[in-house]
């Protein structure tokens, strides 16, 4: 019959002093801690690699630093994961990757990243307006979550305020522009499933209003009208050419 091993106390750790080599004290169940000749104190886990079968160890930081139980909680994480055939290095190795990704695939990083890519293809003042609103409406909320965490209730809840205010044609472009950055996010392979895709249903519809207009019955009249305005020749010349021409005044400048 194996042998056990007799737990590690407080009192023991403390007591234990350097010597000229490296010595380990052993707590049971893979947990050790290595004395070092220069007085310090390292936790270490040692276990069987799942894929390979080959003995590793894994380190969990300086006694005191990392307490006893603070190792123990340690070691009994580890040995969860090794059930699952899950190699606990592996894993913190994993941890750390998705960490530092989440950090550079905030929404902010990757709608201007997407920005990018959309102004190419539009004007500038429409881009610029993109990105305006954006900031105003939608950075605030979600601009430091990872699109991996985003999911449809945040964006809806990050749309609400604007709804709030009765903006519901802002709304419409927002959820649009949204849905596009995580689109980009998905085919650049950031995220598996975009979660904007409806969310846009979520909100009331802007109604729907015509340009003012007049019969052409009415166009006598209006003649008439600007012809004793109190306006411009410039003016009266440029709405005559508009009216010949039929240009839109956003074309006329």
């Amino acid at each position: 019959m194996a042998r056990k091993t007799k737990p590690l106390t407080d009192t023991e750790i403390k007591a234990a002093k350097p010597k000229d080599a490296d010595y380990q004290l052993y707590d049971g169940d893979g947990l050790t801690l290595l004395i070092k000749s220069s007085g310090s104190k390292l936790w270490q886990f040692r276990y069987y690699r799942p894929l390979t079968k080959q003995r590793t160890k894994q380190s969990f930081g300086a006694y005191p630093a990392v307490s006893l139980s603070d190792a123990r909680k340690l070691r009994a994480e580890s040995r969860v994961l090794l059930a699952k055939d899950i190699d606990p290095q592996e894993h913190q190795k994993e941890q750390v990757r998705n960490s530092q990704e989440a950090k550079t695939n905030t929404f902010l990083l990757v709608a201007e990243r997407w920005w990018n890519v959309k102004k190419t293809s539009v004007t500038e003042d429409y881009a610029d307006d993109i990105w305006r609103s954006l900031e105003r409406d939608v950075f605030p909320a979600i601009g430091d979550i990872s699109v991996t965490e985003i999911k449809a209730h945040t964006l809806v809840k990050a749309v609400q305020p604007v709804q709030a205010r009765g903006a519901l044609e802002t709304v419409r472009r927002l959820c649009q522009r949204i849905n596009e950055v995580m689109i980009y996010a998905q085919n650049t392979g950031l995220i598996d499933a975009v979660p904007s895709v409806n969310i846009g249903k979520a909100f009331e519809k802007p109604q729907k209003k015509n340009m003012p207009s007049i019969r052409p019955d009415q166009l006598p009249q209006l003649m008439q009208t600007m012809r004793t305005a109190s306006i411009s020749l410039s003016t009266r010349c440029l709405f005559m050419w508009q009216l010949l021409t039929i240009t839109p005044p956003c074309r006329s400048r």
